[in-house]
């Protein structure tokens, strides 16, 4: 018998482990299976060949909402993961099962972004795919800014801030970008390619939906005011372009007649959100706000929760547009986990709050500007905040708060923690200003969950289980 462990390793590590053998290797093109203006979403059918990697990748196109008139904007994507924000919604399904269900997939991944790149590596590796350039400075003041001299496109103007290569325009003259299948929840292709060639007659759909207001991840650095539906997605341009290392037909032929015997098992790790809401509107700057959230986690392997404080209504921006997660004045957190509390006492020092996101990260911390992750009462007292619009847009915007359940054991199963009752989180927070970000409204919370996950590929079924 074959070992498909042997090909799952060739994966997706086309930058860990480079295959010499092109050959091993097809690309196909895809268009869009089916389309739906009304509900800005469209899906494709993956091709049933070989392995399917983490490089696999969709292309989109942003265009200005002008009905042909050839108007001209200062719009571009945002500055902190581009493309990205459009997508509101990916679902990968297997047979018609979820196998991955991820909403505002951009709020997750600037973690990973952020933590396993400085701005500049960043910048340079990410920014002709993603259209993505947060870099950021120190003045000789002191002050934090958006570091407009170093901006690949900034045109030169000292009153203007300009990212010509990224403006939107129409069909024919604008950046098309490409958005791999790793940002959009599928990250667990990094570790195993998906063995699609088991799938048989079963056919596997990605479906994407998009923010029907452009403000969620588009921007005018220059400040000027934008519509909802200003920007679109153009969903007839959008096209599937998925990478697939092949296989001997004698393997392949071989696995599928194991298949018929034993299922073929593929763990993943898998990424959902659960909503909640934070309502800090008059109470007043300085007052405490509890809040306690119960998740139930429906006896699932937990590995990690990050908590995220999203705008319920996104507005016209100048860096990040609404793919924030918004810092909201001083944090008291406290977490009961199977019935026992996960810290001695409440978390309360900022520092030890960002801390636990390295913790979740590998030790690997948000290279992010100090003023961009804290906006509480000590921060804005004791360090030099600067008037500058640009960086009064991304103050406290990446606020990434997230805590890790793992036990530092190997593997998908058995390396997290298993949650036997409902979760609860204890939450305070300590408004501290009005403006940049306004702390005292209410705003979503998302919590991104990642948990454990079993697929398996029968000769007739295919099951997905926890």
């Amino acid at each position: 018998m074959t070992d498909l462990n042997s090909y799952f390793n060739l994966g997706l590590e086309s930058t860990n482990q480079p295959i010499d053998n092109a050959g091993m290797i097809n690309i196909f093109r895809t268009p869009v299976d089916t389309s739906s203006e009304n509900l800005n979403r469209i899906t494709f059918k993956f091709p049933k060949t070989g392995l399917l990697t983490g490089d696999t990748m969709i292309t989109l196109q942003f265009t200005l909402n002008d009905g042909g008139s050839a108007m001209t904007s200062n719009l571009t994507p945002n500055l902190a993961n581009g493309a990205i924000g459009a997508i509101k919604r990916t679902r990968i399904l297997v047979d018609n099962k979820a196998l991955v269900d991820l909403q505002r997939p951009g709020i997750a991944e600037n973690v990973k972004l952020y933590t396993r790149n400085t701005q500049v590596e960043l910048a340079e590796k990410e920014y002709a795919m993603l259209g993505n350039q947060f870099r950021t400075t120190v003045q000789a003041s002191g002050e934090e800014a958006i570091n407009v001299d170093d901006m690949r496109y900034f045109n030169g103007d000292a009153n203007v801030v300009g990212f010509n290569r990224n403006v939107i325009k129409q069909v024919a003259t604008s950046k098309v970008y490409g958005i791999k299948l790793k940002h959009l929840g599928a990250d667990f292709l990094e570790a195993n390619s998906l063995p699609v060639f088991l799938m048989g007659h079963r056919e596997i759909v990605l479906e994407l939906e998009f923010h029907d207001d452009c403000r969620e991840y588009i921007v005018d650095p220059n400040g000027g005011a934008f519509n909802a539906g200003d920007v679109k997605v153009s969903l007839a341009d959008a096209e599937l372009v998925s990478t697939h290392i092949m296989l001997p037909p004698d393997v392949e032929a071989q696995e599928v007649a194991n298949m018929a015997r034993q299922a073929v098992q593929y763990p993943l790790l898998d990424t959902y959100v659960v909503k909640g809401v934070v309502d800090t509107a008059g109470i007043g700057l300085g007052s405490v706000q509890d809040q306690t959230y119960r998740i139930n986690f429906q006896n699932r392997e937990v590995h990690n929760l990050l908590i995220c404080n999203i705008d319920t209504v996104a507005s016209a921006k100048r860096t990040i547009a609404n793919q924030r997660a918004n810092a909201l004045g001083g944090e008291k957190l406290q977490m009961k986990v199977n019935g026992q509390n996960l810290f001695d006492k409440r978390v309360e020092d900022q520092t030890l709050l960002y801390q636990l996101t390295t913790y979740s990260e590998d030790g690997r911390t948000l290279k992010v500007p100090f003023n961009a992750w804290r906006c509480d009462s000590a921060s804005l007292a004791n360090y030099r905040q600067a008037t500058n619009p640009l960086y009064l847009d991304y103050r406290g915007g990446f606020h990434y708060l997230k805590v890790d359940f793992s036990n530092g054991n190997a593997g998908v199963f058995g390396s997290g923690t298993l949650m036997k009752t409902a979760c609860e989180i204890d939450y305070s927070l300590v408004p501290a200003t009005q403006t940049s970000p306004k702390q005292d409204e209410k705003r979503d919370v998302f919590f991104y969950v990642t948990i454990s996950k079993l697929l398996s590929i029968g000769a007739n079924q295919i099951n997905i289980s926890y």
